[in-house]
């Protein structure tokens, strides 16, 4: 690997530091702390938001997102869409991985090849389905082609992040996974299992070296922990601290409360697929007629969260404002449960992970104590993040789960793709119906034919209750006042653009 600025010895040093308990100083690493571990460091299989959040900083992508939401040219110094169906990037010269490899063409083939590999069952092949080849036009230029018209890709482009051939020859998948290389602003140096991952800045980064030496990634899923650590002094940053916590943040001296407008869906999800109670619509109705989530929002996100409609709000692409949400009416569910063969309700487990977002455990314990007020009696069963993902995306998890899903384009398609289709990333419900409408929606460019597609779509969704639907939470950091950067809408910590002062 090249030389960079920062020794290995000295990042050892400032990082024993660290470790040991002193507080940070200028000269020391951004420490960021959020609620739960990657499963993996390998971006052709996974994309879950704490992985995204440590690979966004050491892989780059064809396109980026800016922090205004435009999709704009990246590894790609320029682009054209050719025909409805086929995108051709002209990658930039001279970009390196971070082992010495140089970015070509056959680089980003093999990176959508390998996500569609048989053998690898990718998570990510469900984001890039709409793929159908790759060609490697020279070794700088490459086509991609879609099997269809997809609205979407330009935003999917911003998400494949191109991995080095000769490096995953010569060190294989599992250590890949563990050790990644990519042409980021940032280089992979270690990861301690359970307590860190350690990255460096890429002296030679295609836009220019970043302003901090380093950052570590810590993972405490406790958020009262999480708080502590900030105000100790020993983190610049931390995901989702709880919002009675504000208070405590501002007043201290050396620490901020920060925040922007979300994009993250908070909901339950309904597997009607599997044999439960579930299966039956009356009862999936019924629950969220039991849920009382302006309650919710108010006392435990102190009115910062945003009821949705269905799995969308009113900034979302498509929404139909005809569509009401489920009110809160207690005996409309006893009686749903009644007419579905329950008058007496039934027992469910529901998985969830503990800190992962704002306030997610007393939610979720409100959730089963609204439920048990109907005669729902719910057990939570609290997972790790990367068995909680395991299990939800093969599909064998309990019948209701507590989740997330982000939405940086305010766009239907990356809610209901994933969540209301058949097969999708997430099992709800099977319903061909809507399946039509989204595969319709999903294969035009014309943005008002897929508005009409969608608000066709919102009714049917809301009718088939796929979920338990809840709010959209805001983004909530807690910082350093030594640390200068912006939170982003997109939750992204991408830290190229920070700044220690």
């Amino acid at each position: 690997m090249r030389k960079t600025k920062l020794s290995g010895i000295a990042l050892l040093g400032m990082l024993a530091m660290l470790v040991g308990g002193n507080q940070v100083s200028a000269q020391d690493p951004l420490v960021i702390i959020q609620g739960a571990e990657p499963p993996g460091l390998d971006p052709t299989i996974h994309r879950e938001g704490p992985t995204y959040s440590v690979t966004i900083n050491i892989f780059d992508s064809l396109l980026r997102k800016t922090r205004d939401g435009q999709n704009v040219p990246a590894l790609a110094e320029s682009f054209e869409r050719d025909t409805d169906t086929s995108w051709v990037f002209h990658l930039r010269p001279g970009v390196q991985f971070h082992n010495g490899e140089p970015l070509t063409a056959a680089a980003v083939k093999f990176t959508i090849d390998r996500i569609f590999g048989p053998d690898l069952d990718s998570t990510r092949a469900s984001d890039f389905k709409w793929i159908d080849r790759v060609e490697i036009i020279d070794e700088l230029t490459v086509r991609i082609v879609a099997n269809e018209p997809f609205a979407l890709a330009e935003h999917f482009f911003t998400e494949l992040q191109i991995v080095p051939p000769n490096n995953f020859t010569e060190v294989g998948d599992v250590a890949f996974d563990e050790m990644p290389v990519g042409t980021g602003p940032f280089e992979f140096v270690r990861w301690d299992r359970g307590n860190q991952i350690v990255l460096q800045r890429n002296e030679d980064y295609w836009d220019g070296p970043a302003e901090v030496d380093a950052v570590v990634f810590r993972f405490i899923n406790s958020a009262a922990s999480r708080v502590a650590t900030l105000l100790s002094g020993n983190a610049d940053l931390i995901t989702n601290p709880p919002i009675s916590a504000q208070r405590q943040i501002d007043a201290n001296p050396n620490t901020r409360f920060a925040s922007a407008t979300g994009t993250r869906v908070v909901f339950v999800g309904l597997d009607a697929v599997q044999e439960s109670p579930l299966r039956d619509v009356l009862v999936r109705q019924a629950m969220n007629y039991a849920i009382d989530k302006v309650s919710i929002i108010d006392n435990l996100l102190s009115g910062w969260g945003e009821q949705t409609t269905t799995l969308l709000t009113s900034q979302d692409f498509g929404f139909d404002s005809e569509v009401d949400p489920y009110p809160y009416d207690p005996d409309r569910a006893r009686q749903l449960l009644a007419d579905a063969g329950y008058p007496d309700g039934f027992e469910i487990t529901m998985d969830m992970v503990n800190g992962l977002f704002i306030n997610d455990t007393n939610v979720a314990q409100a959730i089963a104590g609204f439920l048990d007020d109907v005669g729902i009696t719910v057990t939570l069963n609290v997972l790790e993040f990367g068995a909680f993902n395991g299990a939800i995306f093969s599909h064998q998890s309990s019948p209701m789960y507590f989740v997330s899903w982000g939405n940086p384009v305010f766009d239907p398609a990356f809610i209901f793709d994933f969540i209301t289709r058949t097969g999708g990333l997430l099992r709800t419900i099977e319903n061909p119906e809507i399946d039509d409408l989204l595969n319709r929606a999903s294969s035009t460019t014309d943005q008002d034919l897929r508005s009409d597609l969608y608000n066709q779509v919102m009714p049917l969704v809301n009718e088939a209750a796929p979920a338990i639907f809840l709010y959209k939470q805001p983004v909530l950091f807690g910082m350093s006042e030594r640390l200068d950067w912006a939170p982003r809408s997109d939750e992204f910590l991408l830290m190229n653009d920070a700044r220690l002062k």
